[in-house]
């Protein structure tokens, strides 16, 4: 056992702390998507040490989605004009700010992109996988707004 704990000790293994903010609170208001929402909040808790309020009054911080708007564009045609893939992408513009009204983080847009290709054969698995990309590309894009939270905890040391 001694031996394991210094071969994960070798390997700079640790346990990870969360990062500390000076707020007690954090509620997130706007029109996000369940995906975008449920994520943040999950990285919210996970990697800051900070509770996530559902109301606005009962928080000292405020993330506010003021848009979360997945779209998608043709890409590429075929020699005889057929669809052969799509860019999807969505943006996310938020902005932060504490129960005071002092903006910490102004208007912030963010975005995320994915290709996905497409076959007229395979229509209904190609609308499942833009539905998955549009999720992870939410994901990401809350995970964006977590690491600018955490900064905050840097900007006050």
């Amino acid at each position: 056992m001694l031996l394991s704990l210094l071969s994960l000790q070798g390997c700079l293994f640790n346990a990870r702390s969360k990062v500390s903010i000076p707020y007690q609170a954090v509620a997130i208001t706007g029109p996000a998507s369940a995906t975008l929402l449920g994520q943040l909040q999950f990285d919210i808790l996970t990697y800051i040490n900070i509770k996530v309020a559902i109301s606005p009054n009962d928080a000292d911080l405020i993330v506010e989605i003021i848009q979360d708007a997945p779209n998608s564009q043709i890409a590429s045609y075929s020699g005889v004009g057929q669809i052969t893939a799509y860019d999807l992408n969505d943006v996310v513009v938020f902005r932060v700010y504490d129960k005071a009204g002092n903006v910490l983080i102004p208007e912030t847009p963010i975005f995320g992109v994915r290709s996905s290709n497409f076959s007229n054969s395979t229509v209904l698995a190609a609308d499942i996988q833009q539905a998955q990309f549009i999720a992870e590309i939410r994901k990401e894009l809350a995970l964006q707004i977590t690491i600018r939270l955490m900064a905050l905890g840097r900007r006050n040391r």
